[in-house]
């Protein structure tokens, strides 16, 4: 059929007659060969039938008087008829009495011929059986006899081969006939279809004519009537009107183009002019931003400090509602600043690796004690099998959070506030987070779900509304979600307030597992003892640690514990981790850690000791009871990680027995450091004053003997001059950056084919992505990012040297002998300071890393604080200038190295919002660009201000 329809005009027609007419002749001569057939046999069956007759009626008496030999010569009367093949006469029993068989046939003809039955439905079944459509002989069988009496059969037998051949011959002559009525029908058929085609073809190739030559003035005339006439008629009016509509269009089209253009040329400038206010709008905006948000500084500092100093309760007040106001000022402009980078198209994400556990606590730490002062409860829920560490920017996720978080305790009066953190959906390669937000506040309307998401709209628009607020926070959270490729959204609370929430997928591949903090698997499989009466804190702190896939007992008792640590180590198993609460029933942790000091085989075994901030042990208790580390309820998770993960760090770096360090932290009254043979030589490459002295205290507080080079050239010279076991690299330094001065040591070791490496490890402020691969890929082995801890940093060294036992116990091992504050300062929940003196200038400096600096040494705290001081102080308007004339000088790479220098020393004295200006200025200068600078400078050079000021009061203070 498909074949048909793809054929021309012509060839359909010519296919229609001729199947046509074959069709009609065939059936004919089916129905012509069929009645021959029919009418020949039945001619044959009354000869039969009457030669039957008369042959049975003359064997009658020849068969009642069992005349054989009659019966035979009335058979042979039969020759007569040559179409006659055989005879057979039966008795009146149906035996063979006689028969005739012609010339032409054999005797085996009637060999197998049996006598037929006697009534008359065997006869009518034989007749049907001789007498079959297609067979070439027929046979007949007739009963004979006298008054209705049987005296036998006869059978005749006829060849029908001459009736046959008629047939096929009139068959034949009838075929021919056909044969000739069909062709002479195709050649009439040929010479009328021309009538037809022939037009249908003209119009055809008119139809193609027009359409390649698009001229619609093409005409098909004819002389036609018919309904082919009247078809070209049609095509004929249809070219004439699309002719004519053509040439309107063309004309309209004309004109149109003329329109087009000149409209054209007013959008293009209205474009133009549109582009350039909203640059103009954006730039006014940052500019406006970064303008009001440095007196702003200025404002929220001068008045921090002025509410240290002496004030009446009046003037505390008004002072407190104008930083109250600054604050909420600062938070608007903040917001105006993202809002004009997502207009500008600026606004993007980072990622980097970082402790999803620790910007948890922290942001829970910051939103409490405002949820608190409010009256309402604020509870976090995080899931035990959240990551540990992932990739992604951290400091947009605490904005979307922290927007959420301060948007739920500003809308509700009354009742709690749920944060919740699920994991969605995480494989080898990604982890889906939702963070959801539940309040009991006022709700959000069905309808305006759909506008609190977009810029300067809010769920009560009207002039009396009861919340204020920019519409702002939730339209910069919708595009930073979108940027970290999650979405957001809001429903209703199942009883009251409302449901905020947002998925975002963190990629699990880009985390570093060496990197310290990022990896469960250097803490999987310990043995872990918790002891604690309250059943709620031991099944939460049990959860916590089978998330982690630790292997953790619980107890509820002292007496429990003893046992349990009995029968571990009595195994040969002893728990590598013990958690005692404070508060026991009795007796108390602090007792409980010493008597398990005091049992040789508890001594593997690490105490952490968790209490409420009111019973914290100090450190000289701790140090005591062989307690490693305190944490204050309630527990951090990313806290307790840490604590279980530093002794791992640690271990991979000892050279000692770990048996040796426990029992050396058994016995802390022993003060006298162990000999060696030989202190271990740290070579410390750093250009920044202050980041030496920091450094070089730290590493002198543990044992260590400290050498400083300047930069790189300096540090170059050192390690080819003398020995050293460890190099302390910063990585951007004057004359010759640590880059470049470790691919020359290594390059060095390779010329004189050393067998040893020097362990180099670098020491930056930078912590951007790709900057540890930048260095490991230098050849440095090791990477620390400033600012550091002294725990951080003898954990590290712990990898590369054994490190020297100070006050009985090696540092990596024991930190709570040597540091009163502890092996992991920036622990939230270790015990606070005992001197609380600097508090009050939080505004500009951070006091907690002044007390960091004051416990490097126990015996000259005080005057190592004022060296750190005095070098940052007088190095840093040197600096200054020094940044100024990188500025006029346009010379971006200079800026960049300036403000990294800037940044770290900033950090080590705790000027927080200094060094951020600095990482500011920094990362505009790895841009290499110089645009804005001049604006950062002068904000640092006035926080600087403050923080001299601040400096200078904690020192008088402290004198």
């Amino acid at each position: 059929m498909l074949t048909f329809a793809r054929r021309s005009l012509n060839q359909k027609l010519t296919i229609i007659t001729f199947l046509s007419t074959g069709a009609a002749l065939i059936l004919v001569l089916i129905a012509f060969a069929v009645m021959a057939v029919s009418n020949h046999r039945k001619q044959e069956a009354l000869l039969l039938a009457s030669l039957a007759d008369v042959i049975g009626a003359n064997s009658v008496d020849a068969l009642l008087l069992n005349d054989r030999s009659a019966a035979r010569i009335a058979l042979s009367a039969l020759k007569a008829n040559q179409d006659i093949a055989g005879a057979v006469l039966f008795d009146s029993h149906g035996k063979l009495f006689a028969r005739y068989v012609a010339a032409s046939r054999g005797e085996e003809v009637f060999s197998a011929v049996d006598g037929a039955g006697r009534d008359a439905a065997a006869l009518h079944a034989a007749n049907l059986r001789g007498s079959a459509l297609w067979q070439s002989r027929m046979r007949l069988y007739r009963a004979i006899g006298n008054a209705g009496s049987c005296a036998g059969i006869i059978m005749l037998e006829a060849d029908l081969s001459a009736m046959w051949l008629d047939i096929g011959t009139g068959l034949a002559l009838s075929a021919a006939a056909m044969g000739a009525a069909l062709l002479l029908s195709l050649l009439l058929a040929g010479r009328f279809k021309r009538s037809i085609a022939g037009p249908v073809s003209t119009l055809i190739e008119a139809a193609r004519q027009v359409i390649s030559s698009q001229n619609f003035s093409v005409r098909v005339s004819h002389q036609r009537s018919d309904e082919l006439g009247v078809l070209i008629d049609s095509f004929n009016a249809m070219l004439a009107h699309i002719e004519g509509r053509g040439a309107a269009l063309s004309h309209h089209r004309d004109e149109l183009e003329r329109q087009v253009s000149v409209r054209t040329e007013q959008l293009e400038r209205a474009k133009n002019a549109a582009e350039a206010a909203s640059r103009a709008k954006s730039a006014f905006l940052a500019t406006m931003s970064h303008e009001i948000r440095t007196p702003m500084n200025g404002v929220l500092g001068m008045t921090e400090m002025l509410l240290a100093t002496g004030l009446s309760d009046s003037q505390r007040k008004y002072t407190e509602l104008v930083k109250k106001s600054g604050e909420h000022l600062l938070v608007i402009i903040n917001d105006i600043l993202d809002f004009s980078k997502i207009e500008a198209g600026k606004l993007s994400v980072e990622y980097i690796d970082f402790n999803l556990w620790d910007l948890l606590d922290d942001i829970s730490n910051v939103y409490t004690p405002q949820a608190q002062h409010k009256g309402i409860a604020l509870d976090f829920e995080i899931a035990n099998n959240i990551p540990v560490a992932v990739c992604g920017d951290p400091n947009r996720l605490r904005q979307i959070i922290a927007n959420l978080l301060g948007n739920a305790i500003k809308f509700t009066e009354h009742g709690r506030i749920r944060a919740t953190v699920q994991v969605g959906v995480e494989d080898a390669q990604s982890c889906a987070l939702r963070f959801e937000v539940h309040d009991t506040g006022i709700g959000v309307a069905r309808e305006a779900r759909s506008r609190i998401f977009e810029a300067f709209s809010q769920a009560d628009g009207s002039t009396t509304r009861k919340y204020g607020g920019t519409g702002l926070g939730l339209a910069i959270s919708r595009q930073l979600v979108e940027l970290m490729g999650g979405r957001i959204g809001v429903d209703n609370a199942l009883t009251q307030g409302s449901v905020f929430w947002f998925t975002v997928t963190f990629d699990k591949r880009r985390v570093d597992p060496d990197e310290p903090g990022f990896s469960l698997t250097a803490i999987e499989r310990q043995r872990v003892l918790i002891v604690d009466e309250h059943n709620a804190s031991r099944q939460r702190l049990a959860e916590q640690l089978q998330a982690w896939q630790l292997d953790c007992d619980a107890v509820a008792s002292s007496l429990q514990a003893t046992e349990r640590l009995g029968a571990a180590a009595a195994a040969g198993r002893p728990y590598d981790l013990a958690l005692l609460d404070m508060e026991l029933a009795r007796t108390s942790g602090l007792a409980l850690a010493a008597a398990m000091r005091a049992e040789p085989a508890n001594r593997a075994t690490r105490i952490i000791l968790i209490s409420d901030a009111r019973l914290a042990a100090d450190p000289v208790q701790r140090r005591t009871a062989g307690v490693a580390y305190q944490l204050i309820k309630p527990v951090r998770a990313g806290d307790l990680f840490e604590c279980l993960e530093s002794r791992t760090r640690a271990d991979a770096g000892v050279a000692a027995p770990a048996a040796a360090a426990v029992t050396a932290a058994a016995a802390p009254a022993a003060a006298v450091a162990q000999p060696s043979a030989r202190p271990r030589r740290v070579l410390l490459a750093e250009d920044n004053p202050v980041n030496v002295e920091v450094a070089t205290a730290m590493l002198g507080s543990l044992g260590l003997d400290v050498h400083c080079a300047r930069n790189g050239a300096e540090a170059l010279e050192a390690a080819r001059a003398s020995h050293y076991d460890v190099v302390l690299m910063d990585c951007q330094m004057p004359v010759m950056d640590g880059i470049a001065a470790t691919a020359e040591i290594r390059r060095l070791e390779r010329d004189t084919k050393s067998v040893r490496s020097l362990p180099i490890i670098a020491i930056t402020a930078n912590a951007l992505q790709g900057d540890r691969e930048t260095c490991l890929a230098a050849g440095m082995d090791d990477y620390l990012s400033k600012p550091f801890t002294q725990g951080q940093l003898s954990a590290l060294l712990g990898r590369w040297i054994t490190l020297p036992l100070v006050g009985g116990a090696r540092a990596a091992d024991s930190a709570p002998a040597n540091d009163p504050v502890g092996p992991l300062p920036s622990l939230r929940s270790v015990a606070p300071p005992a001197a609380p003196q600097a508090a009050d200038y939080r505004a500009a400096l951070n006091p907690r890393a002044l007390d960091h600096i004051r416990a490097l040494s126990a015996e000259r705290g005080d005057a190592l604080v004022r060296r750190v001081v005095g070098a940052y102080v007088d190095d840093t308007p040197r600096q200054f200038a020094a940044v100024r004339a990188a500025i006029d000088s346009l010379d971006a790479p200079a800026v960049r190295k300036l403000a990294h220098s800037l940044k770290s020393g900033s950090a080590n004295v705790g000027a927080e919002t200094m060094a951020q200006l600095c990482k500011d200025l920094e990362t505009l200068g790895r841009s290499d660009s110089t645009d804005g600078a001049d604006g950062l400078l002068r904000q640092m050079e006035h926080e600087f201000e403050a923080v001299r000021k601040s400096l200078s009061a904690i020192l008088e203070k402290d004198t």
